[in-house]
């Protein structure tokens, strides 16, 4: 896989992230909408699945972290052993 395919996985995270950061903006728009009383039922409705939606946005973005370091840790073990020679 070599670099490229651990700064694939990170580009994913990134990505990831990114996702969970827009949703984090979305929802703080509309907190403090709420906190105004300012939101109808379809605000406090659609304020909920924000906060659903970043939840499962941040477990994405966590599980792709994760991922991109194990593969880069593969990669330098295989680095180490040798793995990487005359490919």
């Amino acid at each position: 896989m070599s670099a490229e395919g651990s700064q694939g996985a990170g580009s994913v995270a990134d990505r990831r992230w990114a996702r969970v950061r827009e949703l984090a903006a979305d929802i703080a728009r509309l907190e403090v909408l709420d906190r105004d009383d300012a939101l109808d039922e379809d605000g406090r409705m659609e304020l909920a699945r924000l906060r659903i939606q970043a939840e499962r946005a941040s477990t994405r973005a966590m599980l792709a972290d994760e991922l991109a370091d194990r593969i880069d840790q593969a990669e330098r073990t295989r680095d180490r052993s040798g793995g990487a020679a005359g490919t």
